[in-house]
């Protein structure tokens, strides 16, 4: 063989395996470059990874915070509530008190006006009881006879033409104290229809129902409780109203009729203390 055709056999033999392993050199290369891209974005995940973590531990924190937050809140609740059931008894308890002290001051303005009066003079002491005498020596005139005393007269229901609105109320609530409830009912039903926009003639009406109530007459005292509820929706006894009626069904033996009372009291006035005892009066009447 020529020599000049052995040397270009050997150059075509010779390019293939030179043109492969440049080959596997830049697929080497090229699968470096995709790690070293991939450890790369390995670290940014991490990094990514970590930030997430933090955050997530401080949301973890923020939800700890508000846990303690609303067990604080619904402490404060539960407090408010106690307190809230505590408002209608020392309200009741007050107004009780308010009564007492406008009772007794009714009473101290009848006797001051008593006394601004002036205590009558008895017979024969007097300036005209002296001139009568006469001089000494002279004789006296004999004694007439006095008569008798008129028969004491039995208390009457008051007119609103000769006391106050105030001592008006204050003597029928008097009169309920002393049980003399016809007198009582007489003078809150006197109180109620000359003064019908003043602020006790809702009180005027319950105590109307409560004078009926111990009387044992249930079914005037439902009415009249009724005419509260309708005609003072808004009023401070209407809570203690229905009470009072859903106890006036239980004596006349309506138990569904009162039952259903009861639970409209609990449902409308949940935090007063009649609802307890509507909760109260329930268990008494389902346990029959």
């Amino acid at each position: 063989m020529p020599k000049c055709l052995a040397g270009l056999l050997a150059i075509v033999l010779c390019f293939p395996l030179s043109f492969g392993q440049d080959k596997s050199k830049k697929t080497y290369e090229l699968i470096y470059e995709d790690i070293q891209a991939l450890k790369k974005h390995l670290v940014l995940l991490e990094e990514k990874l970590d930030r997430n973590a933090a955050e997530i531990e401080s949301l973890r924190t923020q939800v700890r915070d508000l846990q303690s937050l609303v067990k604080l809140l619904q402490a404060d609740q539960t407090s408010v509530q106690q307190g809230l059931k505590n408002v209608p008894s020392q309200y009741q308890f007050l107004l009780d008190k308010i009564d007492q002290v406008n009772l007794l001051l009714a009473k101290i303005s009848e006797e001051l006006l008593t006394m601004k009066g002036g205590p009558s003079s008895a017979p024969g002491t007097g300036p005209e009881a002296k001139d009568k005498e006469g001089a000494p020596g002279e004789k006296k005139p004999a004694e007439q006879k006095t008569a008798p005393p008129p028969p004491e007269k039995k208390p009457s229901a008051v007119t609103p033409t000769s006391l106050s609105p105030q001592e008006v109320y204050n003597t029928a609530y008097a009169d309920y104290l002393k049980g003399n409830f016809d007198l009582a009912t007489d003078g809150f039903k006197i109180y109620r229809d000359n003064f019908p926009d003043s602020p006790l003639a809702d009180n005027a009406l319950y105590w109307i129902g409560e004078c009926l109530f111990s009387q044992r007459k249930f079914n005037e005292a439902v009415e009249e409780l009724n005419n509260l509820i309708l005609e003072y929706p808004q009023g401070d006894k209407v809570a203690a109203a229905y009470l009072k009626k859903g106890l006036a069904l239980a004596e006349l033996r309506k138990r569904d009729e009162a039952l259903v009372v009861f639970k409209l009291l609990i449902s409308k006035y949940p935090l007063e203390e009649e609802a307890r005892i509507a909760q109260e009066k329930i268990k008494e009447l389902s346990s029959k």
